[in-house]
């Protein structure tokens, strides 16, 4: 007795011919007979009794097709969760990203692909930079999320996803803030404040090439605070601070946020999604389908 022979078994029960149900297969009415003919022999129980009307089960057909359809519906299930996880529709992908990305673009993209694979659980993990290049290449990570461009973490395969726009904050009595937007060379001689942690690092770079001369160098107080505690230095006059767009959100009283522009226009910031290249987890593929850029 096999998977098929239940299966033939259930089906002839719900239609009540053998007939039907070798339709409902699309193979010879004989052939789910003698399938059928041959459990009863090998249980030595007689499961249907045949008439030139149908197939009706007997008492002891009854009991058994109780068992047989819980076997065949669970075996069902099985194999459609073992496709949807080989499909990337099911399983667990962690993701691992900055604490200044709780909000803005990585929350959006976040929330639309839960909605979209609600049978995949997502596991996040908030830590440094380095924490999560060690994560990813450990296989702890999945996919890391970072700002930066495709290429800077040399060891893994990345993929563009969005961009903000980098905005300066400023106390509202600052001599800028009553400006719709900042120029780099208005920011020359401002103290700026930046996080240690990250992406203050990158933050730091950007400053460096947008500001830095031969004989020139920003003034730049990197502090061990968090993005909130940096603005709340900035309400009370202590300096400015770039941050991501997804700033603008924060309440924070007495900071005006401006966006901050070159030559070509807005200043932008890009994030990258970075994994191992033999990273074979399903879910993994999906969730790097789904936060792709949509052209």
């Amino acid at each position: 007795m096999d998977l098929r022979h239940l299966r033939y078994i259930v089906a002839s029960a719900r239609n009540g011919s053998f007939s039907a149900a070798a339709h409902e297969f699309n193979v010879r009415q004989p052939i789910v007979s003698k399938r059928i003919k041959q459990v009863e022999q090998e249980l030595r129980v007689q499961l249907f009794d045949r008439s030139t009307s149908g197939a009706q089960l007997t008492p002891a057909g009854e009991e058994f097709v109780v068992g047989a359809r819980r076997i065949v519906e669970d075996v069902d299930r099985l194999t459609a969760r073992a496709k949807a996880n080989g499909a990337g529709k099911l399983g667990r992908v962690v993701v691992g990203f900055y604490k200044s990305l709780s909000s803005g673009g990585f929350r959006v993209a976040l929330g639309d692909f839960r909605e979209r694979y609600p049978e995949i659980e997502v596991e996040l993990i908030e830590t440094p930079f380095i924490e999560l290049t060690a994560g990813v290449l450990s296989g702890a990570i999945d996919t890391a999320i970072i700002l930066g461009d495709v290429g800077k973490c040399k060891v893994l395969e990345s993929i563009a996803l969005w961009s903000e726009h980098l905005v300066v904050a400023l106390p509202e009595d600052h001599r800028l803030a009553g400006q719709p937007l900042i120029y780099w060379p208005e920011l020359k001689g401002e103290r700026f404040l930046i996080s240690h942690h990250d992406p203050g690092p990158d933050i730091r770079n950007i400053l460096l090439h947008n500001l830095a001369a031969p004989s020139d160098h920003p003034e730049i107080d990197t502090r061990y605070l968090s993005r909130e505690s940096i603005l709340a230095e900035v309400s009370v006059g202590q300096g400015v601070a770039l941050q991501c767009e997804s700033a603008v959100g924060l309440a924070s009283l007495g900071v005006v946020f401006r966006p901050v522009h070159n030559g070509n226009g807005a200043t932008r910031l890009g994030y990258i999604a970075c994994w191992r290249s033999d990273n074979t987890n399903p879910a993994r593929k999906s969730f790097i389908d789904a936060l792709k850029p949509r052209s």
